[in-house]
């Protein structure tokens, strides 16, 4: 899993660069890596209530691509959102709306972050992710 996740960490940065990317060029390599089963790029209080892959800011629609903003990546089930954060946080303590409001069960990937310091590549990271979940299934995606 490790290694399948540095492959598509590689390629995609190659492609894309290690700079921080805007909802639009997420937008763009989300629907290229899955097609329909990407949901898109949203601000935390705009999730969407469907079934697919996404990526979620940290912000709020009001705050979203300032200097904090921070991209996580979600796989959502009609019941379930599974999670992945490349600093290794827990949801609770980064989508505080989405953690109170969502009525799904929130289930973390492991706690070991991939990003360290002022690095700009969590869009990157995400897209990899959801990469890998999409390759292996969601609970070998959650042990990354």
């Amino acid at each position: 899993m490790t290694e399948l996740f540095k492959k598509y960490k590689k390629k995609i940065i190659c492609q894309a660069g290690k700079y921080a990317l805007s909802d639009v060029e997420l937008n763009a390599m989300g629907s290229q890596l899955f097609g329909k089963k990407y949901i898109g790029t949203f601000a935390q209080d705009e999730l969407p209530n469907r079934t697919g892959y996404m990526i979620v800011n940290v912000d709020t629609s009001k705050r979203i691509n300032t200097p904090k903003a921070h991209w996580i990546a979600i796989y959502q089930t009609p019941k379930t959102l599974y999670v992945y954060d490349s600093f290794g946080r827990l949801t609770k303590n980064v989508l505080k709306l989405i953690s109170k409001t969502t009525t799904k069960k929130i289930v973390d990937s492991k706690h070991d972050p991939e990003q360290y310091g002022f690095t700009e590549v969590c869009g990157q990271l995400a897209l990899s992710w959801l990469c890998v979940a999409r390759d292996l299934g969601i609970r070998k995606a959650l042990t990354i």
